[in-house]
C-alpha cells in the first residue's frame, strides 16, 4: 500500500515463516483481504482496512468499547487462530495499524532483536490453556439443632476444621497439577482466574493457567493432563478443563519460563 494513501490503514495480525508454502486465511476483519509484507526472514500478516474505520481516530473513540473491540478482536483472532493450526506464528497485539507497509516495517526493525529471539522461543511451540474448577458437591444433611452452647461450638469447629481439610487438599491438587504440567514444557503462565460473569457459572476457577508446549509433545501433554484429573484432581473434588491449541499469546516477549506464583489461587 503506498505511504500517499491516507484512505486505508495495514492491520498485522502477526508474523510467520517467511517462504514457507501455508494455507492463509481467506479474510481478516471485516471481511478484508489477507496479504503479507516481508519482514526479513519473516511475513507480516496484514490486512487493509478502511482508515476511517480502523484508523488511529477510530480506536481513540472506540478502544474502550467491549462492543466495538470485541468482534475486532474475535476476528483479530480467528487469522491468528488459522494460522497456527497450519504452522507457526508470532501473535502481533492489538491495535497493530501503521499508515503503510513502509511504516510497518519501521515499526518492527526497531524492535527487531525483540522479535526475532520471540519467535525463536515460540517456533515449533503452541499454547495449551489449562483451567481447574471444583464439581458440584451434594448439599450437606440437615444437622439436628445443637442441645447446648457447647455442642454448637464443637460443630462450627469441626465443620470449619472439614472445610480448612478441602481447602489443602485442593491447593495441593492445583499446584501438584501445574508444576507437573510446567514440567517438559517450554514455559507456563498463571493468569488471573476468570470471573463468574466471564465463565457463566457458580464454581469459581481455581487455576487458569496456560503452556507453551512444543508441537511433537502435546499428545503427551494431554495424556499427562487426563492422567492428572484421574488419579489427583478428580480426587480431590476437582475437574481440569483443556484448550487448544492456541496462538502462543501468553509467551509473546518471554525469553525463559515463567516464575509461577500459585499463592491464594484456592479459596
Amino acid at each position: 500500500m503506498s505511504a500517499a494513501d491516507a484512505t486505508a490503514v495495514v492491520h498485522a495480525y502477526g508474523l510467520i515463516q517467511g517462504d514457507e508454502p501455508r494455507p492463509m486465511p481467506v479474510h481478516g476483519i471485516m471481511n478484508a483481504d489477507i496479504r503479507t509484507v516481508a519482514f526479513h526472514d519473516l511475513e507480516v500478516v496484514v490486512s487493509d482496512l478502511a482508515a476511517a474505520s480502523f484508523g488511529e481516530a477510530a480506536w481513540a473513540e472506540h478502544g474502550e468499547d467491549t462492543r466495538w473491540v470485541t468482534p475486532v478482536a474475535a476476528a483479530h483472532h480467528e487469522v491468528l487462530q488459522h494460522l497456527v493450526e497450519h504452522g507457526d506464528v508470532l501473535p502481533l497485539q492489538l491495535p497493530g495499524i501503521y499508515p503503510s507497509d513502509e511504516a510497518l516495517r519501521a515499526a518492527l526493525d526497531s524492535s527487531r532483536l525483540i522479535l526475532e529471539r520471540a519467535w525463536r522461543f515460540v517456533a515449533g511451540h503452541v499454547e495449551w490453556s489449562v483451567q481447574i474448577f471444583p464439581t458440584s458437591s451434594p448439599r450437606p444433611t440437615e444437622a439436628p439443632t445443637p442441645r447446648s452452647g457447647r455442642e454448637y461450638l464443637e460443630r462450627r469447629r469441626s465443620q470449619q476444621d472439614a472445610r480448612d481439610t478441602e481447602r489443602g487438599r485442593r491447593e495441593v491438587a492445583v499446584t501438584q497439577t501445574h508444576e507437573a504440567l510446567g514440567r517438559g514444557t517450554a514455559a507456563s503462565a498463571v493468569r488471573a482466574p476468570l470471573d463468574a460473569a466471564v465463565t457463566g457459572r457458580d464454581e469459581p476457577m481455581l487455576l487458569n493457567s496456560a503452556y507453551l508446549v512444543a508441537r511433537d509433545e502435546e499428545q503427551r501433554f494431554l495424556g499427562l493432563a487426563e492422567e492428572l484429573h484421574d488419579h489427583l484432581v478428580a480426587t480431590a473434588g476437582l475437574r481440569i478443563e483443556v484448550t487448544g491449541p492456541w496462538p502462543p499469546y501468553s509467551f509473546v516477549g518471554a525469553e525463559e519460563p515463567h516464575d509461577d506464583d500459585l499463592t491464594g489461587m484456592v479459596s
